[in-house]
């Protein structure tokens, strides 16, 4: 009698599993590739949700997406099968996005609890199977497995995702792993979308989400059909690079290349997005995803597999790469899976980047067209910085009203940066903005020195919403537009109307946040760098502080308005 013991666990390797790398949007990704594996010419994907009362806001809850196409269909042995971990009928097959047999049924759990998929083959009729991981992991061994295939009927609310001859159609519900809102996921899936297939979209795919069409976003802005500005100016595009690369062992076949293709284009945006500093957070920019563009597009099989910083990147000379002014050129590597080892290709197609030695093979062809695009940045702003100033007055103004405010209202001093050389600090602080030219460095610390509080915008990956440099009597407030929150402002900002007009609502909700956050660095600052404190007295003091400087800086704003008497 065999006294074997199982390899795995099924059950606890399923609740293992959930942890998986995906994110929200690459897990629905992989259903989207497998409509474009079935040769289908659309995808529609529809999400239903609810509402939840969260604390401070409502929530949109997903309560299921749903995933549906008209391409080839699966017959009722595929069907059986396609939910079974490790399972593929491309098992290994490089020749499209798929592979490893893991990806749609991965990426379900990572994100629910259960899963139906109906499938029907032309000539056939539709069948359908699904797993639920409560029951799968309830110890009741008849709720293992994954049921045979039955004749079953699309349900009625989604026969519209579906083609009629043949198709899949694949339902998530009990959704609990939800990062966001709906409204915000939603946002966001199409931005991903758009830009993961845009080589397919461009070769005629459609996919939809909750009925409207989803455009190409090209991350090179040089091709313009199909997106949502077709009539944008195209971007400057380079010549392209190709390098040839070694097929590891694993991928090569008798009597095939020992080498493959790895193609590498760039280009500079147009001038009308990029004509000063700061010009990435306007709206118009925002809306084509230009604040986004700070990194790299990798494409595997003409499917974008990673977008944005590559980690680990190699320097170049005295500039850092991937920093803000890195938004306004752009580059696009391309792949075929024949070298999925070489970058890092993993079992759900995230994250894939080049090898060490790949990366510093990059680094060293892209480095001059990266140098080139960086001067004719600077040399457009420099243009655009001479004119405004020629038809300016001379005298340096403050650029928000809420740093006037601050400037006018006396208080005491800082005592967190007491013991702290401005000169030093501003420099140190100023010399980690490379995209800036010595003269333009020296404008700002000016600038600086001269008020209390400056307020600049930037963006960055990461959940500060802003940070504050305290430099020895003046303090630099810098706001990350590429948080949610300051999204949220902005749209509201937005939908008020014109912000420079002084006492227009939008201006003065403007100056108000302002204001809030200076009011609440002042309050920090009001704690020595070496003190100690009980938590509750710090927060009761801060509280305290940070309520009596916005009364004061409330007062001024207000006589400023005329809304107090003197």
């Amino acid at each position: 009698m065999s006294n074997k013991v199982r390899l795995v666990n099924d059950s606890r390797a399923l609740i293992s599993m959930r942890e998986s790398d995906f994110d929200a949007y690459s897990a629905y990704g992989e259903v989207v590739d497998n409509a474009v594996q079935a040769e289908a010419s659309f995808c529609r994907i529809q999400m239903r949700t609810q509402q939840r009362q969260s604390p401070g806001r409502p929530f949109q809850k997903l309560a299921s997406i749903a995933f549906g196409d008209d391409g080839t269909g699966m017959d009722t042995d595929t069907l059986h099968k396609c939910l079974q971990l490790g399972y593929s009928s491309r098992y290994d097959d490089r020749s499209g996005i798929g592979r490893f047999g893991v990806g749609m049924t991965l990426a379900a759990i990572n994100q629910c609890k259960h899963v139906e998929v109906y499938s029907k083959v032309q000539g056939g009729q539709w069948h359908s199977t699904s797993i639920d991981l409560d029951q799968m992991t309830s110890g009741a061994e008849d709720d293992a497995g994954i049921p045979e295939p039955t004749p079953a009927k699309i349900p009625d609310e989604y026969t519209t995702l579906v083609g009629s001859a043949s198709g899949t159609l694949v339902i998530w519900s009990k959704y609990d792993r939800q990062p966001y809102s709906a409204s915000t996921m939603k946002e966001k899936l199409r931005i991903w979308l758009g830009r993961t297939y845009r080589e397919f979209i461009w070769d005629g795919l459609t996919i939809s989400l909750d009925g409207a069409i989803i455009p190409a976003i090209d991350p090179l802005y040089h091709r313009i059909e199909k997106t949502a500005y077709p009539e944008d100016p195209q971007a400057t595009l380079y010549e392209p690079i190709e390098i040839k690369w070694p097929i590891p062992d694993d991928a090569q076949q008798p009597g095939g290349p020992r080498q493959s293709s790895i193609k590498i284009r760039m280009s500079l945006l147009p001038e009308a997005f990029r004509k000063h500093q700061g010009a990435g957070n306007a709206q118009e920019n925002r809306e084509r995803s230009i604040h986004l563009n700070e990194g790299i597009s990798i494409l595997r099989n003409g499917r974008e597999v990673f977008y944005g910083p590559v980690p680990y990147w190699p320097h170049r000379g005295k500039n850092k790469w991937f920093s803000e002014i890195d938004r306004w050129w752009s580059c696009e590597i391309r792949f075929d899976a024949v070298l999925d080892r070489v970058f890092t290709v993993k079992n759900i197609k995230r994250g894939a980047v080049p090898n060490a030695e790949l990366k510093e093979s990059i680094a060293d062809l892209i480095a001059p067209t990266r140098d080139t695009c960086l001067e004719s940045v600077r040399k457009l702003w420099a243009k655009t910085k001479n004119e405004s100033l020629q038809g300016s007055d001379s005298e340096e103004k403050p650029s928000r009203p809420a740093e006037r405010i601050a400037k006018k209202t006396p208080t005491d001093k800082s005592l967190i940066d007491k013991d702290k050389d401005f000169e030093k600090e501003a420099k140190r602080l100023i010399d980690k903005r490379s995209d800036l030219t010595d003269e333009e460095k020296a404008q700002i610390v000016a600038k600086w020195k001269s008020q209390p509080f400056t307020i600049e915008t930037g963006s960055w990956r990461g959940p500060q919403f802003f940070e504050a440099a305290h430099l020895g009597g003046s303090d630099v407030i810098r706001y990350n537009f590429d948080h949610d929150f300051f999204k949220e402002v902005n749209a509201l900002l937005d939908g008020l109307g014109e912000t420079q007009q002084n006492q227009s609502p939008a201006a003065r909700l403007k100056c108000l946040m302002d204001l809030l956050l200076i009011s609440y660095c002042k309050a920090e600052a009001k704690f020595e760098p070496d003190m100690v404190v009980e938590v509750s007295s710090f927060v009761e003091d801060m509280k305290m502080n940070w309520g009596q400087y916005l009364a004061s800086y409330l007062r001024t704003y207000l006589r400023e308005l005329g809304d107090v008497q003197e």
